[in-house]
């Protein structure tokens, strides 16, 4: 019964309780309080906050303090109040924290739990910063005066990543000041003003400060103050920095950008910035880490004040262009480049060399007409230590010769004139096979075979071709990596060949009619030593496969001569060589399937020495497949020679020839409407067309298209998912090609047309068929597009 009655006593009040107990006799107040109240005198009571009963009966805290936790505390008038609880006033006094009953004392301090964001609801559960507490729940609104920026507050005014609104950073270095981007002005060192000056310094081990707007940011920089002392134009450059080096010069007031320049022609970088007097401005070294030297100057009138040479050959010059003007704008550099000139009049009509050399610097020499510095270029060359400008002149013709490093001071140079030697200096007449040996130590660097212009120095050789035929030149057996270079018709004539042999074979087979001479150079990287030259005659043994189709063949390339190269390889293995008379127009396939080694089909036109039609590695570039097929049309009698070739192997294959009918083409018709776009899949289709600009064995989608009007016309494959390789013939499908460009996904030709004039746009790919897309629009023929580049073609 006891038990019965007290515990229906722990559901009342206080008050209900208190009064019980006065009433009964046979019940204990120390029974009926509910935890964590306690009985003082017959009185429920909270022994952690009540004043008069402060962590025991009886136990009063003085009139300044509280009772906190069962112990008198300074800094409340009055305790926590009696009764259950402790904080309605009913039974203990006048509640704590100066008798608001919605202060809470937390970390000693009386705090509104409802509104304080550091103790939100309860003592210790603090709000986001910047997030605001009412109702003792924390919002989602930000206190007054921040926003909200992605998820945090912050205050636009002074937060330099959020300056003025969400997300607008200032730059390194900069504060945010009342909302706008303020200039850190301070420098790495005042250079003051003075004019010209050099100063030293260093990124190494330097922070990211400053961003430009030509570098970003990422790179250590170095900042300079440079007060104007006078109004005028001024230059900044770091020529003499051995690193890559970026320049920016920013306002001192507002760090506004006013120059920037990330390599002027070269590795170093050059500005120039209006100034008015007394104006500071703050000079950003920027880039690669490492020492550096940062020029001023003023910019003054060109001098173009050239030394006379004397009219004599051989002769050698020696100079230097440090201190000097940049008085010729040389043809093949961009950068601002101080340079040393001379004037040289011609004794005698004749091919001139002008042969530059400097230890471990990039040179430029470059020869004008009429001995001044803006005369027509008659040659310019570029080289890593040396470089040969060859200029023919007549008896009297005065020259003028520039010799500078692209974009710093060349300490020291030297510079040959002599007159070309008789090219080609030996004639090989008709003789095959012939082997000539020779050394190329102290030979002149003429031609710059190859377009290198380093150079051993070069041996020329002329050779006439007896009778049609396919002739190799085997320089493979020199002391050093040779650069054979094959030209038509004389030294200066159409190179037919060039072969660099530190990277392929130096063993070029090529076509010759009968009677006509090729100019045969040995050239070198600089290596110089012994050298041979293999002329032989190809010996290109046919079998005729006459004109069935379809046939299979086999054999073995094994004990075969390697006399031609195809033109999707190189020389390295021998090859099997088959006549092939097309019975009638038709579409031909020609494959290797079956074959032991990795092969190479080469189509040729007619003979060993025609141009070749169609040439394949590999009729699946993106698997594994290691056998070639190769499909073209043939004309009715039209005769072509089919080789099975391969790299370095040899081994037995298998040559299927099949035919079947030529489809239609163009497999669709665009009309004549403009803009257009059209989607497809190439897949399955034949590989009919030879873009000249490349593509797989893959097939292409052929279209037919007339211009509607005359003007340009932009023809894109832009939003395909291919490697897209984009052709344009005029007519149809046989007519000669007017454009191809192999650009990606995004292949794109701008052609100029008539009015009613067909072409036929073929899309083919360069890896596996897949989907295509087409577009077809009318241009201003400006040649730029947001999507990519053009290939610019007017044929009229």
């Amino acid at each position: 019964m006891r038990y019965a009655l007290s515990a229906a006593v722990l559901w009342l009040p206080a008050a209900v309780v208190a009064a019980t107990s006065a009433c009964s006799s046979d019940v204990s107040s120390a029974e009926v309080c509910a935890p964590p109240d306690s009985a003082c005198d017959g009185v429920c009571v909270a022994l952690r906050s009540d004043r008069a009963n402060c962590g025991a009966c009886g136990v009063a805290c003085p009139a300044a303090e509280a009772c906190v936790d069962g112990a008198c505390e300074e800094g409340g008038e009055g305790g926590g109040g009696g009764g259950s609880g402790g904080t309605d006033g009913v039974g203990g006094g006048p509640p704590a924290c100066g008798g608001d009953r919605h202060l809470k004392r937390c970390d000693g301090a009386c705090v509104d739990t409802r509104t304080d964001p550091n103790h939100c609801g309860n003592c210790g559960a603090p709000c986001e910063p910047g997030r605001a507490c009412a109702a003792a729940l924390c919002q989602r609104t930000c206190l007054e005066g921040l926003t909200d920026c992605a998820g945090t507050c912050v205050d636009l005014t002074a937060d330099p990543q959020h300056c003025g609104r969400c997300d607008r950073a200032c730059d390194p270095g900069r504060p945010c000041e009342d909302g706008r981007c303020g200039c850190s002005a301070e420098p790495s060192q005042d250079i003051g003003s003075g004019v010209p000056q050099r100063v030293s310094g260093t990124t190494s081990g330097a922070d990211d400060s400053r961003s430009l707007s030509c570098s970003g940011s990422g790179a250590a920089d170095q900042t300079f103050l440079f007060t104007a002392p006078h109004a005028g134009t001024y230059l900044f450059d770091t020529f003499d920095a051995s690193h890559d080096t970026t320049l920016g010069a920013l306002r001192a007031d507002t760090c506004a950008e006013l120059a920037c320049n990330d390599d002027a022609g070269s590795l170093q970088s050059q500005i120039a910035v209006d100034l008015a007097e007394g104006e500071p401005v703050l000079v950003v070294v920027s880039g690669a880490e490492g020492d550096f030297t940062l020029r001023v100057t003023e910019p003054g009138p060109i001098v173009c004040a050239p030394t006379a040479l004397e009219p004599v050959v051989p002769q050698t010059v020696t100079g230097s262009t440090a201190g000097l003007e940049d008085s010729v704008y040389a043809d093949c550099d961009i950068a601002s480049s101080q340079d040393a000139t001379y004037t040289f009049t011609a004794p005698e009509d004749g091919l001139y060399v002008f042969s530059g050399r400097a230890a471990s610097r990039e040179l430029i020499v470059e020869v004008r007409d009429g001995g001044t510095c803006t005369g027509e270029s008659l040659a310019c060359q570029y080289g890593s230590s040396q470089a040969s400008a060859v200029a023919e002149l007549e008896a009297g013709q005065t020259a003028l010769v520039a010799v500078a490093s692209p974009g710093r001071p060349l300490p020291e140079f030297t510079l040959e004139i002599f007159e070309a030697p008789t090219c080609p200096a030996v004639n090989l007449g008709s003789r095959v096979p012939q082997t000539v040996t020779g050394n190329n130590e102290d030979l002149p660097n003429v031609s710059s075979a190859c377009f290198s212009p380093t150079s051993g120095g070069e041996a020329t050789y002329g050779f006439t071709a007896l009778h049609d035929g396919v002739y190799v030149f085997d320089a493979t057996e020199s002391s050093f990596p040779v650069l054979l270079e094959v030209r038509r018709e004389g030294c200066r004539g159409e190179v037919i060949m060039c072969l660099d042999g530190s990277s392929q074979p130096a063993r070029a087979a090529i076509p010759l009619a009968a009677g006509e001479t090729a100019v045969i150079a040995l050239d070198s990287h600089g290596e110089a030593g012994d050298y041979a030259l293999e002329v032989t005659e190809a010996a290109c043994p046919i079998i005729d496969l006459g004109s069935m189709a379809p046939q299979t063949v086999t054999g073995t390339t094994a004990g075969l001569s390697d006399s031609l190269a195809p033109v999707c390889g190189s020389f390295g293995a021998p090859e099997a060589t088959y006549l092939f008379t097309a019975p009638a127009y038709a579409l031909y396939t020609f494959d290797t399937e079956g074959s032991t080694f990795d092969t190479l089909l080469d189509v040729r036109d007619g003979a060993c020495a025609g141009p070749s039609l169609k040439c394949n590695d590999d009729a699946d570039p993106e698997g594994a497949a290691t056998h070639s097929r190769l499909t073209l049309p043939l004309s009715a009698g039209q005769a072509v020679i089919v080789s099975v070739d391969g790299y370095e192997a040899s081994g037995e294959y298998t040559l299927n020839v099949a035919r079947q009918e030529v489809p239609p083409c163009p497999l669709f018709d665009l009309g004549d409407s403009v803009p257009q776009a059209v989607t497809g899949n190439n897949e399955g289709y034949l590989d009919i067309l030879t873009p000249e600009c490349g593509g797989g064995p893959g097939g292409e989608a052929t279209y037919a298209f007339t211009a509607p009007a005359e003007g340009y016309y932009d023809i894109n494959t832009v939003g395909s998912t291919i490697e897209t390789v984009l052709s344009v013939r005029l007519g149809g499908c046989r007519g000669p090609e007017i454009a191809c460009v192999s650009d990606g996904r995004s292949s794109r030709a701008l052609v100029l047309l008539d009015a009613g004039q067909a072409v036929l746009i073929s899309v083919d790919t360069s890896g596996e068929g897949g989907d295509y897309a087409l577009n077809v629009s009318q241009s201003d023929g400006s040649g730029t597009s947001d999507s990519g580049h053009y290939e610019l073609n007017i044929h009229l």
